[in-house]
Order: structure tokens, then sequence, then C-alpha cells
């Protein structure tokens, strides 16, 4: 007798989910195979990224909360406070300009990258917690392969800062050689919590039953291989960009490889999310319901709010051309508090729009059962 695979257990369906959801893995990690055997098209693929995942992907929260008229109205509040997170760049530019440092632009930008590390990993805890709760797992075996993703995710992540972002971004962050025994120590216990939360995620894995092998763990080891290659298989490579003249260019492979996967989960949760929001009456929702009630129309808008991002992105003047030039120019000012804050504006109403266990219409749409988040 077969056995059938419940859909339920899944965000969307089994191959939606191994396509959007886990998939995006397996593309990222292709890309230094990509830019390996063809270096040329670095530039290509980061434009590409640009426009078709990370510029879009704003389009995608802007859609869900300031363009659904009735997400606004419901929750004007967060909205307001959201426009707040252009000021911090606002500072540091007036600072600039003022003072003739940069100093406060450097430190802006480091925290909205290190915000990135936090909001990655917890994008991945959602996806986490759902497959756990329509799974029906047990909270103490949820609370363990939490633990475990996190392990999976946040000591790669902390190599990575350690040791390449952090002394690119800041002029005052300790140099790696300059930690001595210390620096030795804290990458060899970052390999080996990586290594602990692989091997513990395996053994989770192995004790499952065959048939029903719990879906957080496939995803969480996932996370681990991911974020073990990424940060320390592939960061130690850079620079793949070898016509590199600034710190942001030397780790260009990774400023893509850190944030495509999340971008193509994000969009796919969002048009998941959309189907069934716009799926009835659209009348209420306004015109978020228009554009992302097709695919057509929310594929359009994304591109034209990367487009637009792109623009951004140009005006910070860190960045080559898509033929691989490069000369160098002062940041536009705009730019960069726009750049800045819209990326904090999304990582704000991100925290907001996304909670199941307060939100009975997400869960509807996600598919969570109440019941299930009142034994968690």
């Amino acid at each position: 007798m077969t056995t059938h695979v419940r859909d339920d257990r899944y965000i969307a369906s089994p191959s939606f989910d191994a396509l959007f959801i886990t998939g995006g893995a397996f593309v990222t990690l292709a890309l230094p195979l990509l830019v390996r055997l063809a270096p040329a098209a670095l530039p290509v693929v980061f434009w590409a990224w640009v426009v078709l995942f990370e510029g879009s992907h704003f389009w995608a929260t802007l859609s869900r909360t300031v363009f659904d008229r009735r997400f606004a109205a419901e929750n004007a509040a967060v909205l307001r406070t959201s426009a707040l997170f252009f000021a911090p760049p606002l500072a540091a530019v007036a600072y600039w300009k003022f003072t003739g440092s940069k100093s406060l632009m450097d430190l802006c930008g480091f925290a909205i990258f290190l915000w990135s590390l936090y909001h990655n990993a917890r994008q991945h805890y959602g996806f986490a917690s759902i497959y756990s709760r329509k799974g029906g797992e047990a909270p103490a075996r949820r609370r363990v392969r939490t633990t475990l993703l996190y392990a999976a995710i946040v000591a790669p992540q902390l190599y990575f800062l350690a040791f390449h972002k952090g002394p690119l971004a800041l002029s005052y962050f300790p140099r790696p050689e300059s930690l001595g025994a210390a620096g030795v120590a804290l990458k060899l216990g970052c390999y080996a919590v990586s290594a602990l939360a692989g091997l513990a995620l395996l053994v989770e894995l192995a004790r499952s039953h065959q048939d029903e092998r719990p879906l957080t763990v496939r995803y969480a080891l996932v996370c681990w291989l991911f974020y073990s290659a990424m940060f320390y298989g592939v960061a130690p490579r850079e620079p793949f960009f070898h016509s590199a003249r600034n710190g942001a260019q030397l780790l260009m492979l990774l400023a893509v490889m850190n944030s495509l996967f999340h971008n193509i989960q994000y969009h796919a949760i969002v048009w998941h999310y959309a189907r069934r929001r716009y799926q009835g009456d659209r009348a209420p929702f306004g015109l978020a319901a228009k554009l992302n009630g097709t695919f057509a129309g929310y594929a359009l808008a994304g591109v034209s709010m990367g487009l637009v991002f792109a623009s951004l992105v140009w005006g910070l003047g860190d960045w080559p051309a898509l033929d691989g030039s490069f000369a160098p120019r002062e940041t536009n000012p705009l730019a960069f508090v726009l750049f800045f804050g819209v990326i904090g504006q999304h990582f704000y109403l991100d925290q907001h729009i996304w909670r199941p266990s307060k939100q009975p219409e997400l869960r509807g749409y996600l598919g969570v059962r109440s019941d299930a988040l009142a034994a968690g």
C-alpha cells in the first residue's frame, strides 16, 4: 500500500516548498561555481540580483502593508513608526556634510548588516516554526530543534562577521591577525558549534520514523549546509571580483549569496499569502489586491521596485557597472538615506506582519491551527 505525504504538513505543497522554500539554498550555492567558470559574469549576476530579487522583495513587504488598504487602516501606528527608520541614515548624512567624516555612515551600514543577520535567522526560525506547528511537534522537541537551527545559522554568521565583514566595514574593528589566540579559539569554537549542530540534526533525522521525517529537521539541515558552505567555504575565497577596489567589492559575491536564499523564500511566502488573501472580493484591499492578484501584476510591480532600488544602489558609489568597470564616485546623499531607510523599514515591518501566534487571519492563510499554537 502506497503511503502519501500529507500536504497539510507543507506551507503550500511538497513541490512548492522544495522549489521555493528550500530550493533557493541550492541555487545560491551554485553561484560560486558559475563565477569561477565565468568571472566576468559576477557584475551581471550582482545587478540581476539587485533588480529581480533584492529590490523586488521590498515590494513584497510594501504590498503586504502600505499598499494593502485594509492592513494599512488596521495598523496605521505600525506604518507611522516604520518611517522613523529613515532618520538614522539621514542623521549620518547630515553628520558627513557638517564634519566631512563618513564614520556615522559606515556605522549605519554596519548596523543594518548586523540586523540583516538577525533578520535572516528569524526568517528561518519562522519557516521552521510553521513546519513544527503543522507537523504537531511536541513543545520539548520543538525547543531542541529550534536551538539546533539557531546554532547551525549563528555560528557561521559570527565567523563571517569576525573574520571577514567586520574588518572591512569599520576601520576600528579588530583585525583577525590582531586577535592572536583569542581569534584561533573563536574560529575553532564556530567550527565546533557548527559540527555539533550538524551531527545533532542528523541524529534527530535518523531517530524519526522513516515515512514521517520531520520537515523542521530537514529544513534545519538545509540551513546548516547553506550557512556552513557559504561562510566557511566561500567567504575565505573572496574576492571573486578580481578588479575589486573597495571593501564592498571584496565581498561582492557574498553580498548576493547572503540575501538571495532569503529573497526567494520571501517572495514565495508573500505570493502564497496573496493567493489566499486576494482570492475573493478584492475591493477592501486596494492596490495590493490589483497588483498581487495575478503573477504578472506581482512580477511587474516587483521588477519596477527593483529598478528603483537599483538606482539607489548605484547612487551609493560602491559598485561596478555591468561590464565590471568602476570609476570612483561620491555617495549620493539621497540614495544613501533611501537605501538604508527602505531596508530598515523592511526589517521593522517584517517583525510585525509575520506573527501567526498573534494574528488569527494570518494563521488561516498559512494553514496553522490554533490548537497547534496553544500546544506550544
